[in-house]
């Protein structure tokens, strides 16, 4: 059950995602075989099963780079013994040093579902001058970057999804983090594909999202109209939570959202909440195995921000999220799901018509209104694209 904000036009963005809430939704964590091995380096994929890498460093934009932080987080919680690092630029010095690069035992992810964004290409190529792509996998739905890496003969594995929304891959970062699951279980790099995991997870959000649940999500997003919002966790959720919901609230809400450490917001933007003149919302993520003193500092919080008898507080919303499942797969669907919600019906609230601002400023011509007029389909994504399509993202 949805509840539907009255007279309103629900824009396309907003429908789509409400067909697929629940159930659809849920399930989709157990879609992790959606993928294809034909073009991934058989020499390659037996000396990742052989435990000769030691080390992954996945680089990625936007969605791509938001399941690269949660298989970095996934391996943290599970003490699984590699090494990740995560790059979100080409001028990679900045994030790593380049003799890391240069190993053996290191392993290199290039994740691109479009294949389009320029940023991932000249990594590609930055990469191929500095290590000749040899320990190099290119993870795409196709594009420009599969078929360079097709073409060079270097290894590409191809998501396949068989729900692919046309605009919108964040509607899929469950399944894509599935997928790397299933694919580091089948590469030898985990010993499990937790699949079993998976499906107890998925019970148990059916057994979960109630009415109830979602009348508290509905509400969380009343109070949370025609604010900004700030996201707040301590480094565990801030990895592998933090960035998709910004995403979600930025790009499906189109409500201005932005995310931060905890204790680092505590020594600096908080400041800026002393008395706004415009309504701010603070969201904070409180894990049940999260240590006392950041217990007692989010209870400190609530004290300071939470009490409207406070003039100072009277723009300002205070809302916790705990996150107090029994398992790291329950704890993060439950709260990824459930912050989905709040976006969908504050989407619904704010009804904002959108404008092509992410393809136009990235760069990227396949999310561009000509290509998804001309492409309607997200599987199999063209290596070349028309002129015209090319020439609406230089022109603007």
């Amino acid at each position: 059950m949805n509840i539907q904000v009255k007279d309103q036009y629900m824009q396309p963005r907003i429908e789509r995602l409400g067909d697929f809430l629940g159930d659809k939704l849920f399930e989709s964590t157990l879609w992790g075989h959606e993928y294809d091995l034909t073009h991934l380096n058989n020499a390659l994929a037996e000396r990742i099963k052989q435990g000769q890498f030691k080390r992954m460093v996945f680089y990625g934009m936007g969605c791509s780079s938001v399941v690269s932080d949660i298989v970095k987080g996934f391996f943290l919680t599970k003490n699984i013994p590699i090494h990740v690092d995560v790059v979100n630029d080409y001028d990679y010095k900045w994030f790593i040093d380049e003799g890391v690069l240069l190993r053996d035992d290191t392993l290199i992810f290039i994740v691109c579902y479009s294949g389009w964004s320029v940023e991932p290409c000249i990594f590609y190529d930055r990469m191929n001058e500095l290590t000749g792509n040899k320990n190099l996998i290119v993870l795409s739905g196709g594009g420009k970057i599969a078929k360079q890496a097709v073409d060079d003969g270097n290894s590409m594995i191809q998501y396949k999804l068989r729900h692919a929304d046309r605009e919108y891959p964040l509607y899929h970062v469950q399944q894509f983090f599935s997928i790397f699951l299933d694919l580091f279980y089948k590469l030898g790099i985990t010993s499990e594909s937790y699949e079993n995991d998976l499906r107890a997870a998925v019970d148990y959000l059916k057994n979960t999202f109630d009415d109830a649940t979602r009348r508290r999500a509905f509400d969380i997003a009343k109070k949370l109209q025609n604010s900004r919002i700030v996201l707040l966790a301590t480094a565990r959720w801030y990895v592998q939570l933090l960035k998709q919901t910004t995403m979600f609230l930025n790009e499906i809400a189109m409500v201005p959202t932005h995310r931060n450490l905890l204790h680092e917001f505590s020594h600096t933007e908080v400041a800026a909440y002393s008395a706004p003149s415009e309504k701010q919302s603070l969201i904070v993520f409180l894990d049940s195995d999260d240590d006392e003193y950041t217990h007692q500092k989010v209870a400190t919080m609530e004290r300071l921000f939470a009490d409207k008898s406070l003039y100072q507080n009277q723009n300002i919303e205070f809302v916790r999220i705990d996150i107090d499942q029994d398992d790291f797969f329950k704890k993060f669907y439950f709260t990824h799901f459930f912050m989905v919600e709040v976006a969908f019906y504050l989407g619904q609230m704010a009804n904002v018509t959108g404008r092509d601002l992410i393809s136009v400023a990235a760069k990227n011509p396949w999310w561009s209104k000509e290509s998804i007029s001309e492409h309607p389909s997200c599987v199999d994504i063209p290596g070349d694209l028309s002129d015209t399509i090319k020439q609406s993202i230089e022109i603007a």
